[in-house]
């Protein structure tokens, strides 16, 4: 997914000037010219994500000492020498809806789908040294807010920030609910702070805009079950990069 990924990233950054050219032709004044002067326009977007974890250890290092194993070697004693999160691909599916705030300020509302998986690797040493690696998989209904700042137009041209904040809750919760070492659950609901920055590329008949987006957790999601794998960690925060495509009408 990330070479696909790249591969379309660079594909519409060759040909969306040529588009902007080609439509500057045909209006020299400049494709939608009333565009942000409408009071509300909706859309849709399209991302892909790239999600790990934010990990807090457990201060007190004798947690990491002497655990019992019950996987590889039954019996054996082991020492954790590390934990470790490894970032995975996802993707979006989001509807846009756009307020006009004031000239150049807009709150956007887009809820939707996010789907995502990450990695935990725990690092053991004990008869032999080996890791084990816990994928979390999840499912999200998301609804971010974000308050969007843009520069003043330039012909068929424009760049814009923006930051706000949203609210997940995880559809896969439900498959997750059993305690075990096997497993390492998280908690149903969070809420991030998100920041962002992107360009605008008015076309003749629709707005298309290229938007790179940091989302950051703000609760600590792991449920602690006194397990191997969560025993050692005090915290759980969720790290999202995403980069999308919205087509805006």
């Amino acid at each position: 997914m990330t070479l696909i990924f790249k591969k379309i990233s660079l594909s519409l950054l060759v040909i969306l000037p040529f588009l902007g050219l080609a439509q500057q032709k045909k209006d020299p004044g400049g494709n939608l010219p009333k565009f942000y002067k409408q009071v509300a326009h909706f859309g849709f977007l399209i991302g892909v994500n790239r999600s790990d974890f934010g990990i807090h250890s457990v201060p007190n290092s004798k947690l990491y000492e002497n655990f019992t194993d019950t996987i590889h070697y039954p019996g054996d004693t082991l020492n954790l020498k590390s934990i470790t999160s490894r970032p995975e691909s996802g993707f979006s599916l989001q509807i846009v809806a756009d307020l006009r705030l004031h000239e150049y300020v807009r709150l956007r509302i887009l809820p939707g789908l996010s789907f995502g998986s990450r990695n935990l690797q725990y690092y053991f040493t004990g008869t032999d040294t080996f890791t084990v690696i816990k994928k979390i998989e999840s499912t999200y209904i998301v609804l971010p807010a974000n308050i969007k700042l843009q520069s003043k137009r330039l012909e068929n041209f424009s760049a814009y920030i923006l930051g706000g904040a949203s609210y997940s809750i995880d559809l896969a919760y439900n498959k997750k609910q059993k305690a075990s070492d096997e497993v390492v659950r998280l908690k149903q609901h969070d809420f991030y702070y998100e920041a962002g920055a992107g360009v605008d590329f008015y076309l003749q008949y629709f707005k298309l805009a290229l938007e790179g987006k940091i989302v950051i957790g703000m609760k600590n999601i792991l449920i602690k079950d006194n397990t191997i794998f969560t025993t050692p960690i005090d915290k759980l925060n969720s790290r999202i990069f995403q980069f999308s495509i919205t087509f805006e009408g």
